[in-house]
């Protein structure tokens, strides 16, 4: 209860912390005037795995650690692992102790890569339908989780292994401008990209319009800041639009719980407990 409590507390003062801090940027991403509404950012280290962890195993990794968000699995045809914990009770429980969600989608794959999913056409124009359908289902599961409308999706898009053709480049951004543009309808969410920083080729979404509201990098570098985005120019969603996922699968335990868990830095949108959180923060 006094954990509970003091999360809240400390939720109510730094969201009006952010909102001074997003003031004062000016917020110049042509990016952000096409989504919903101004909403707070996430300035943290993070921690995302394939199953949503119990309720006793992120109590674990929330107590004297560095971690303030993690990022979910919601949904998608190629979603690799079960979910039961993943209730909107679930998500209740762990946003009152004070956890930020990253919400992430995964649904099918650039046809031109050798992930063993289910792939988008190479058609550009049927792409495209595919990524507004895709959008529409995610936005179902947000709901079904119990998060509020203006929250971020995150597309989980697995890198291409710098071998895509043309064509399906072309039908790549595509599907993630349909994405896009769906998740835009009102009531708006904030729509983002995962993939590799590099092989992804992320740093060509930025020609979009209307443009993704943040990026997820993948660079499993060791360096947490997101300022350090290999293959992407510093000048691209470069005022709270960035998450990184800096770390790929390993074990790591906190208060004798182990888990197999990829390590993140925020500085973009999350879900539930959208505060800033002191001493636990990344760049």
């Amino acid at each position: 209860m006094i954990m509970i409590v003091r999360a809240r507390v400390r939720r109510i003062v730094n969201v009006l912390l952010c909102t001074v801090m997003f003031a004062a940027a000016g917020v110049a991403d042509s990016s952000f005037a096409t989504a919903a509404p101004a909403a707070e950012a996430q300035l943290g280290k993070g921690l995302d795995s394939c199953t949503a962890p119990s309720l006793a195993q992120l109590n674990a990794f929330w107590k004297n650690t560095p971690y303030t968000y993690w990022g979910i699995y919601i949904g998608g045809s190629t979603r690799g692992c079960k979910q039961p914990n993943l209730t909107a009770g679930w998500v209740r429980r762990v946003t009152d102790q004070g956890w930020a969600l990253l919400p992430i989608w995964v649904g099918p794959q650039n046809p031109c890569q050798k992930y063993q999913a289910r792939y988008f056409s190479k058609n550009a124009t049927t792409a495209y339908a595919q990524g507004k359908q895709e959008a529409k289902s995610a936005y179902n599961a947000l709901h079904a989780l119990g998060l509020p409308d203006n929250s971020p999706l995150d597309y989980d898009l697995e890198a291409s292994g710098g071998k895509n053709s043309a064509v399906c480049q072309r039908a790549t951004k595509a599907f993630i401008q349909g994405w896009v543009n769906q998740l835009h309808v009102a009531p708006a969410q904030r729509a983002g990209l995962y993939t590799s920083s590099c092989s992804g080729f992320l740093d060509q979404f930025a020609t979009l319009k209307p443009g993704l509201d943040f990026i997820d990098g993948a660079s499993w570098d060791r360096k947490p800041s997101t300022k350090v985005m290999p293959c992407v120019s510093a000048g691209h969603w470069a005022t709270h639009a960035r998450h990184k996922q800096y770390l790929g699968s390993h074990n790591e335990a906190w208060n004798k719980v182990r888990l197999n868990v990829d390590s993140r830095c925020g500085n973009s949108f999350v879900a539930g407990n959208t505060s800033l959180t002191y001493g636990r923060v990344c760049s």
